[in-house]
């Protein structure tokens, strides 16, 4: 019987879960585990060796090794291909702030960043709709709505959605700008499973909205009365 695989240590989630080439490819986009990502950051952008890697992601230098070539062929990939990246999924932990030393400052960082936003959300709950053009109601899609309403208990602001009128991948842009702006939850009619994959990882809730008036979804999402939006249509060109 095989071993079950560890899962790895990893500092905390990257902030794009998704890039799109300037040309548009119409092949599936390539997945990179999160794991992948964090040896690349590790190695390539952090400096560390593999030795060092594998001490701070707590697996052995020959499974370092494993991922880090895999992760370096599928950048290979994307980048001669003209393919989509998408960041989703592997076997890994995120750290828990309670070594006393990891060697990696950005994990210092983000121990206490994830304590302040913790307390934050605990007080301001900011939750995101997409708008129509009237910049009342709920847009029947997300990933193409013009505007999203950016709410909480105490104030209500209006954004542009800078994914409206993008050639392609827009459910993944949509969906990472509202990580972007550290929302809690997504209000929506509807959702593809790209988004909804990259909303999964960022711990943002998705609620199904009830009727057209976006502000009458945000008090209804704030007072715990929305159910959660728990099916997902396939991500494609166009409406998402």
């Amino acid at each position: 019987m095989p071993r079950p695989r560890k899962c790895r240590k990893v500092c905390c989630l990257p902030r794009n879960l998704g890039f799109v080439p300037e040309q548009p490819c119409e092949e599936a986009p390539v997945l990179l585990t999160v794991d992948e990502y964090e040896a690349l950051r590790l190695i390539d952008r952090e400096g560390f060796s593999q030795e060092q890697c594998g001490s701070y992601m707590d697996i052995a230098r020959a499974t370092v090794q494993q991922i880090y070539t895999s992760a370096r062929k599928k950048i290979a990939d994307a980048l001669v291909e003209g393919r989509a990246i998408r960041i989703t999924g592997g076997d890994y932990r995120l750290c828990d702030g309670k070594e006393s030393y990891c060697g990696c400052g950005g994990c210092r960082k983000h121990r206490l960043s994830c304590n302040h936003t913790a307390q934050q959300k605990e007080k301001r709950m900011k939750v995101m709709i997409p708008l129509d053009e009237n910049k009342v109601d709920v847009c029947p899609t997300f990933a193409r709505a013009p505007y999203f309403l950016c709410g909480d208990e105490n104030q209500v602001t209006i954004l542009e959605n800078p994914a409206a009128n993008a050639q392609g991948g827009a459910g993944l842009q949509a969906a990472q700008f509202v990580v972007d702006q550290e929302a809690a939850a997504l209000v929506t009619v509807r959702c593809g499973q790209n988004a909804a994959d990259i909303f999964k990882l960022a711990q943002v809730k998705i609620y199904e909205a009830q009727g057209k008036d976006a502000k009458e979804n945000l008090a209804a999402c704030l007072n715990g009365t929305l159910a959660e939006l728990t099916h997902f249509h396939a991500g494609f060109q166009g409406i998402q």
